[in-house]
């Protein structure tokens, strides 16, 4: 399942046919709200770092967009439905399929007359926050988005007393409440739900033990846990105690302020089952306990000066051999990938950069920049982790012949040798130590690339005999 046929087709796509095959079937109440979602994302996806006037070109298609994005009657979930049903039916065709959920803020503090946002950070900021659950392949492939939350942080009364705050929904209730909302998995198909320490909540480990699914999350708190004969003890200190089981070498990359190295770090693993904490509502049935098992990861001779890596890992897959722990910590690392979305939905689509000065706006355009995100996103996983595949998974020949020419190079015979000659016309240097192409060279060498198409496409359907004057 490293990509399914159904992906490859829209990221061969042209971008009209990627928009009319992805919001085409939205059902907005109107027909003519559809056709402009579809032109809308058409010129999002040929253009998506460019500002909303210089995609729509004309001053009355930049107002039909404007009176789209400000219509109540668009609704976020409306938007996106196509999309989350069909990463649903795709995530149904593989054995294990990783939902990799996290949150991002989206920061519009210097729009002081945008309405419709809340504080963000310290509170002295304003903007919003989306929780993304992103289904992948355990080769880190993107499949889609299947459930996104918009929220708002609530400010709540200073002289709130204890009971009324056990009482009352908790922002940490949306890990959960993302579980229950995408279900039980279908029959053979196991959905891995993986989080940070963030979702390291009982409430987490209940959605999933509800649904029928497993998870994978970091742990931080040192829960009160239940050995086999019912003896409490400590999660963290009984993980502490395993015996270390194997031991590989690991690259750790560099970040600012933190140079790439390679660690040595051992690996121990074990099964326990977790206590139930005490009800904060005691009208309610106590929850169930929940069996798990651990994996610990941690270095063992870290360099002086450094704080050592240690990661304490939870999943209901059962790990009962070396290679089973290893592979848990290698899903657990497939969690970055949903940072790099979040990223490239605002650095690759531009999602913060807007005129929009309402809230409810600003949401529906970020709904329809999600599925250009797992476009972009899908592609640059192609180029960095499978780059052999054929190019016309990801392009037609006319397109591939077109970079070819305008690079100097020969015409790229795969995936990874034509993101190459894009990312190079985007800026690109593809020195030794460059690295691969991050979202901004990519995206503006296919902005490019998109501008030369359309070009070719006006010459083709000109009249060469017509004279001008």
């Amino acid at each position: 399942m490293l990509c399914p046929p159904v992906l490859r087709a829209r990221l061969a796509a042209p971008a009209a046919d990627w928009a009319e095959q992805t919001f085409g079937s939205v059902d907005l109440g109107d027909r003519r709200r559809t056709k402009r979602l579809v032109t809308l994302a058409t010129a999002w996806a040929t253009w998506p770092t460019r500002t909303m006037p210089q995609q729509s070109k004309a001053p009355a298609a930049l107002k039909a967009s404007y009176r789209l994005l400000h219509t109540d009657a668009v609704t976020v979930a409306q938007v996106l439905a196509p999309h989350l049903e069909e990463t649903r039916q795709v995530a149904a065709t593989g054995p294990v399929v990783l939902l990799v959920q996290d949150t991002t803020t989206f920061d519009f503090t210097a729009h002081r007359h945008t309405s419709g946002l809340a504080p963000i950070g310290d509170g002295r900021g304003r903007g919003f926050h989306l929780q993304t659950v992103l289904a992948l392949t355990p080769e880190r492939m993107p499949v889609g988005v299947l459930a996104a939350d918009f929220w708002l942080r609530q400010e709540h009364p200073r002289q709130e007393t204890r009971t009324e705050r056990a009482q009352r929904a908790r922002e940490s209730d949306r890990w959960g409440r993302m579980v229950r909302q995408i279900g039980t998995p279908p029959p053979g198909c196991c959905w891995v739900h993986v989080a940070d320490r963030e979702a390291d909540l009982y409430d987490f480990f209940l959605a999933v033990q509800e649904t029928g699914s497993d998870l994978l999350v970091r742990l931080v708190q040192n829960r009160v846990v239940i050995d086999d004969e019912g003896s409490p003890g400590h999660l963290l200190d009984e993980v502490r105690d395993h015996p270390i089981q194997g031991q590989r070498s690991v690259r750790i990359p560099g970040r600012p302020g933190r140079k790439a190295r390679t660690a040595v770090v051992g690996i121990a693993w074990g099964r326990t089952t977790l206590r139930p904490p005490h009800q904060r509502d005691r009208r309610q049935p106590a929850p169930a306990p929940v069996p798990i098992w651990t994996v610990r990861v941690w270095e063992l001779d870290p360099p002086p000066g450094v704080a050592p890596i240690e990661w304490f890992l939870a999943t209901t897959v059962p790990v009962e051999t070396d290679a089973e722990a290893w592979e848990r910590v290698d899903w657990y690392t497939a969690r970055w990938v949903i940072e790099d979305f979040h990223q490239g939905l605002k650095s690759g689509c531009g999602a913060e950069v807007t005129q929009l000065r309402d809230g409810a706006a600003i949401w529906r355009r970020v709904a329809i920049l999600l599925p250009l995100a797992v476009r972009l996103l899908a592609l640059r996983a192609m180029s960095r982790d499978d780059p052999a595949l054929p190019v016309g998974l990801v392009a037609d020949p006319l397109t591939v012949q077109l970079v070819a020419r305008r690079t100097g190079l020969a015409a790229a015979t795969t995936v990874g040798a034509f993101t190459r000659q894009v990312a190079r016309l985007g800026g690109h240097q593809g020195r030794t130590g460059d690295g691969p192409p991050g979202w901004k060279t990519l995206w503006e060498g296919w902005w490019y690339v998109e501008t030369l198409l359309e070009g070719v496409r006006l010459a083709q359907g000109l009249d060469r005999t017509a004279k001008c004057g």
